[in-house]
Order: C-alpha cells, then structure tokens, then sequence
C-alpha cells in the first residue's frame, strides 16, 4: 500500500509543473530579475555609467571606464566580505600563499597586505556589531611575548631598518595565524573552507610547475624553476597545502568521494615529480616521511600505499626523473649539509658574544658574516649577508636567551593544544578529532624536517600556517549535541 501511494504522489506533482510551462511561464532561472530587484540593478547599472563617464572627463584616458570597473568590483567585494568576513580572511591566505612570480613581486606584496588589513578590519566590525567573543590562545599569547622582546632588541639593532621590517613580518603572522584563523575558523563550514582554499593554492603551484616542464623551459639534468619561486621552496609549497586536497577527499559526498580522491592521488603524483625534478633534498625527505608517516594512521593509510607505489613505479618506469636529486645527495655541493655546518659553527660562536641579548632581531644573517670569514671564504656577490639555515639559531643570535625560550614556547604551546585537543580531549561529550589530528601531524612532522635548516624559515607564512592548523581544533564546536560538530564526528567515525 506504501508504494502506490508514493506513485500517486509522483504522478500527481507532474501534470501541475506541465501546467507551469504550458501557460507560457519561463523556468525562474532563466529570468534575470524582476520587481524591485530589477530597479535595483538598472538603477545601479545606470550609476556606474554614470561615473565610468564623470571620471573620463576628469581623467581622461581610454582605461577610464576598466577603473571604474575595477572600483565597482572591488566595492562589491567587499560588502560581501562585510556579509561574510571569513572571506576575506580566505582571500588573505589565498594571496600569500600564491606562487612568487605569477603576480609581480610589488603587487603581490601591496595585496599581502593590503587582503590582510582589510580581513583584519571587517573581522573587527564584524565583532563590534554582533558582540563576538574574541578568542585568546596561549599560543597567541605567547607570540604577543616575543613580539613585545623583539621590539626591545630595537634598542641595540645596528640596523634599525631591518629590525623594524622583521618585527612587522611578524607581526603579520600573528594577525593573519595565530589570531584571524584562530577566532574566525570555529564550524565545520569555515574548516572546510580554509582547506579548500589551501586546496586551490596547491593546484595553482602543481599546474605552474607542469607547466614550466610541457612548455620547454626545464632542461632534463638541471635543477626545475618554477616562476620566481626558490628551487627548495617548491615542494614545502606543495606539502603545506596538501592537507587542503586531502580534507576535501575526506569531507565528500560519497558520490564525489571516488573523484576527489583521483584528484588527490593525481596532486600526489605530480607533487613527487615536481620535488624529484628540483633537486630539493629537504623536500624530497619531507615528502618521503610524510607519506611514510600515513602508514601509521588507518585513515590516511590509502595515500601512504599510493604514494610508495607511485614512488616505486616512478622508479622503475623513469629513474631519470630522481637523477638530480640523487646527484645532490651523493656530491653534498658545497660540503657537508651544503656547507650549512660552517654557517652554524660561525653563528654558534655570534650566540656565545650575544648570549643573553643577542644582535637585535632581524640582524643575524648580517652579524654572522665577520664570524663566517674566520672559518671560510664568502663567494658569491652578496658577502653582506649570509642566511644561517637554522631557525633555532637564528632567534638565539637575534634575540638571545629570553627571545629564543619565547619562540621555542610558541612551537611546544601549538603541539600540546593540537595533542590534546584531537587525541585526548577532556571535556564530556567531545570526541576527538583523530582523522584531522593524523592528517595535520604527518604534515606538521614532514615539514619541520625541512624547516629546521631552511634559509628565513623562522617567519615563513608556511611555518605560520603549520601552526595555525596546529591551533585551529581548539576553537572547533565539536560537543555531540550541537550541528556543527556532529558532520565532523560522523566524518571521524566512518574514517576510522
């Protein structure tokens, strides 16, 4: 009796959408608008023009009406950030995180900035008008400590300069991570949004770097450059948004899960190719320990099995591929470690002269050079600055003691938020998030093998961002009786 009575409900529902398309009535899609919505959009249509002509009598100049334009767009944009401030913190990632050299270096740098301020000051609206509580980690906190010891090290800086651009390079980290991120990515909505955006910034670098082989512009034997990107920056790039294209696989709908997940293996595959052609050591064992490392997880398990049989079928098929990387491995260019034990043997003896106080921040890759000259000749042309390839000495050189606990406090607040957040979680009614937790770690580890003897990497946005998705469980609803945890739990429940 259940059936027929469904049929009869199907069948009925027919003959009135006949109807509907019979009496001449167009699908509502098809219309453009009607009503008050159409005034609107004449009205605001006619406006534009309106100005696109007032400013070419002002300004008089074939691009007058695509400034206009451009004016409108941006205008529109940004009531929807007004509407939606999230947005605009995703633009600001989106922006950083773009390769170097696909947008000019200065403009890039305008819009860096400029994304960021104008994400800072909607999120700021946003919570006057609707009374949010602001969120405040320890790991904020901690930051906030170390930027307020750097603006001390000013008082002895020789390069004031310097020391006043590193301070704000930091400080734009703690807005943008550790601040932003941490009070604006609070449901799964904003989660999978962050991802997604990571998501898109990983393709845009694995199809600039395809593209810079299919159009001619590697040579087989030398190391791959991708734009204007740094050769060893490359596959970080690759590995920090590859959480991004793996949390969209894990968050699909079963009838897109088998096509997210073609995705995320083809990401894979073109990411080992690209690392394996640039000839980066740190990369290639980053990448190699992260999909290691997926073994030791049951829902990451299927990317660790990809990945060794990509890597085996890559080597069988076309060693030639790792040819370079293998090269660098067995020659050690520039002697042990790529001649990074001197610079750290220099910086040590910088560090015992600077104990306490340290060179002022941002000043270490210039103070190290007379205590690199004692040890070795300085080739190439810059011999006034040196990078030191090492984080953790870098900040003891610049900051001293008091600088280098605080910065080694934001590292170890970050991993016991994320430990205990997503493995063991205190509170009743929370489960942890222990599919995120083994993602983020696999991650996290891989990465920091390349970041300790990375060149600047002591304020890179991507050690930033590592943080950040570190810090984010923390501020995640994830109580079984509330909506916006329950997909994240069902999620975990069915990886596990």
């Amino acid at each position: 009796m259940g059936t027929p009575a469904k049929s009869l409900r199907e069948v009925g529902g027919a003959p009135q959408k006949s109807e509907g398309r019979a009496s001449g009535a167009r699908p509502r899609s098809l219309l453009l608008t009607s009503g008050p919505s159409r005034v609107r959009l004449i009205a605001l249509v006619s406006l534009v023009s309106l100005a696109a002509g007032t400013f070419f009598l002002v300004y008089v100049s074939p691009f007058s009406p695509l400034i206009v334009g451009g004016a409108a767009v941006a205008l529109a944009i940004c009531a929807a950030w007004l509407r939606k401030p999230v947005w605009a913190l995703y633009a600001a990632i989106f922006v950083v995180f773009l390769p170097e050299g696909l947008v000019p270096g200065q403009i890039q740098s305008m819009l860096n900035r400029g994304v960021l301020l104008i994400a800072l000051g909607v999120w700021l609206l946003d919570v006057i008008t609707r009374q949010r509580r602001i969120v405040w980690t320890s790991t904020t906190l901690v930051m906030l400590g170390f930027l307020v010891w750097g603006m001390v090290t000013l008082l002895w800086i020789p390069n004031l300069d310097v020391g006043t651009e590193t301070l704000t390079q930091y400080a734009l980290r703690l807005i943008l991570y550790l601040f932003l991120i941490v009070n604006e990515i609070q449901t799964e909505e904003t989660l999978d949004g962050l991802m997604r955006t990571l998501a898109v910034n990983g393709w845009i670098v694995v199809l600039a770097g395809v593209g810079t082989v299919l159009s001619g512009r590697y040579q087989l034997g030398t190391r791959l450059s991708v734009l204007e990107m740094n050769d060893n920056g490359l596959g970080m790039s690759m590995l920090v948004t590859l959480p991004g294209v793996l949390w969209l696989v894990m968050r699909a709908p079963e009838r897109q899960k088998a096509l997210r997940m073609l995705l995320s293996v083809a990401y894979i595959l073109l990411a080992v190719f690209l690392v394996a052609l640039s000839g980066s050591r740190g990369s290639a064992i980053s990448w190699l320990v992260t999909l290691a490392l997926f073994w030791f997880w049951k829902p990451m398990q299927p990317w660790g099995k990809l990945g060794l049989l990509i890597l085996v079928v890559m080597v069988i098929s076309a060693p030639f591929v790792f040819s370079i990387t293998l090269e660098r491995f067995a020659d050690q260019e520039g002697g042990t470690l790529g001649g990074r034990d001197v610079i750290w043997e220099a910086t040590w003896s910088l560090i015992r002269t600077h104990v306490w106080q340290g060179v002022g921040i941002g000043d270490a890759p210039y103070a190290v050079v007379p205590y690199l000259e004692k040890l070795t000749k300085l080739y190439g042309q810059n011999r006034d600055w040196r990078a030191i390839h090492n984080p953790v000495l870098t900040i003891w050189a610049e900051t001293g003691i008091p600088g280098f606990l605080l910065y080694l406090s934001i590292l170890g607040s970050a991993v016991w938020l994320f430990v205990r957040k997503c493995f063991m979680p205190s509170e009743p009614g929370v489960r942890p998030l222990v599919s995120y937790g083994a993602l983020i770690s696999c991650v996290f580890v891989g990465y920091m093998l390349s970041w300790i003897k990375g060149g600047g990497m002591e304020q890179d946005p991507s050690y930033f961002l590592m943080l950040a998705l570190l810090v984010v469980p923390v501020c995640l609803n994830l109580r079984g009786d509330d909506a916006a945890g329950s997909n994240l739990q069902n999620v975990e429940s069915g990886l596990r």
